[in-house]
């Protein structure tokens, strides 16, 4: 009975040694693993592009900023430093990708000229 038991225990680690080893490494290297899924969801998404102008919010503070580089792993973002309605200077920010959620990023529109739309109107007052 005691054989029996052993070879079926013995059986099944051999078998299934791959899937600890796996579950392991995914133990080990969960961080690496999340920081490479949320890289990948934003690189591959195309939340954010290149020179891409944005507003970052800090501390309850606004600045805006310029994308610098979307990459797998991280986000560079300059930030400008404004005073008097100049930019006096700026800074990078090097943004891991899963930090980046924990933002408040708005990518603001262009200002759109409205005069230009103004007869696509029909006016129904009859």
């Amino acid at each position: 009975m005691n054989n029996e038991i052993e070879e079926t225990l013995k059986g099944l680690l051999s078998n299934y040694t791959w899937l600890f080893i796996v579950g392991l490494g995914a133990l080990l290297f969960r961080t690496t693993i999340a920081r490479a899924v949320d890289g990948i969801m934003i690189f591959a998404g195309h939340n954010y592009n290149t020179d891409d102008v944005v507003e970052i919010e800090m501390e309850g503070k606004t600045f805006p900023g310029r994308l610098v580089r979307v990459g797998v792993w991280s986000t560079v973002i300059y930030l400008y430093w404004i005073k008097n309605g100049e930019v006096v200077g700026g800074s990078k920010m090097v943004v891991s990708n899963d930090k980046l959620k924990d933002l408040k990023i708005c990518k603001p529109l262009p200002l759109l000229d409205l005069h230009k739309y103004k007869d696509n109107v029909t006016d129904n007052t009859d």
